[in-house]
């Protein structure tokens, strides 16, 4: 699949534990997927790929969303989500954010 890359990371000692890379249709410059390393608490130097799928876009109030996404982790789909509607700037009362 012909897809555009950006690579994007922190400077610094730890260089492949910031690394993500995005990877975007190269006519819509929508996301078609995530990827990075996860790591064990006890170990910064063992790298587990974990990938999240975007597909299925569709235009909710003018904005592309997609409907189907995976997260894949280690190579296993460990989530495989579909999403039947979606709503956009649905006027959230500000009282949902306010803390306690």
């Amino acid at each position: 699949m012909n897809t555009q890359h950006i690579r994007v990371y922190q400077p610094g000692p730890f260089l492949g534990v910031s690394t993500m890379d995005f990877f975007l249709d190269p006519a819509s410059y929508l996301p078609l997927s995530v990827a990075f390393n996860a790591h064990p608490d006890s170990d910064m130097n063992t790298n587990i790929p974990v990938e999240i799928l975007f597909a299925n876009y569709q235009a909710v109030s003018g904005i592309q969303v997609p409907f189907h996404f995976q997260r894949m982790f280690n190579g296993s789909v460990v989530l495989d989500a579909t999403i039947t509607s979606a709503l956009v700037n649905t006027g959230l009362p500000d009282s949902l954010f306010t803390l306690p």
